[in-house]
């Protein structure tokens, strides 16, 4: 089956991904924090930014899990960092892409890492986005979708 042309078309070019009002938070932010943020924002992951902005890390509500099979969410006062301490020996540090990346690129990636989304960012390691496969699944499915209906309008005029 050939590859559909937007598959080597940019993140940037895509507009594919959340770019703006961020969720993020500090290694030093308080669990209680972070999981209110999760209700708040209605978001699954919330990258780990340090304090001149680099991203360092993510966690995510799958690591929530991880507060109920250790019993360990009686103690949420405790910062994100030491609660990450508690993560399986697997996690292979969070996933990053920058905007010039192609989506094909992004989704080979998502694919191989076998997570959900990707922190996107600058050359400095800046957070820019995030893009996640709901975003992805949206540019796969209902931008060829707009773009077929486009060049159909486009015909009958």
């Amino acid at each position: 089956m050939p590859m559909p042309a937007f598959m080597k078309q940019t993140l940037e070019d895509l507009a594919v991904g959340t770019y703006s009002n961020i969720a993020y938070i500090h290694p030093d932010t308080p669990l209680i924090t972070a999981l209110s943020v999760f209700t708040h924002r209605r978001v699954s992951a919330l990258p780990v930014v340090d304090h001149n902005g680099k991203v360092v890390d993510i966690y995510s509500k799958f690591d929530v899990i991880n507060l109920a099979a250790e019993k360990t969410y009686n103690n949420l006062d405790v910062t994100v960092t030491q609660a990450l301490r508690h993560r399986s020996q697997y996690f292979e540090g969070v996933m990053k892409c920058n905007k010039l990346e192609t989506l094909e690129t992004i989704v080979d990636r998502i694919v191989k890492a076998e997570v959900h989304r990707l922190v996107v960012v600058d050359e400095g390691s800046h957070i820019v986005g995030i893009v996640s496969l709901s975003d992805i699944l949206q540019a796969l499915v209902l931008t060829p979708a707009e773009d077929i209906k486009e060049n159909k309008k486009e015909r009958r005029t």
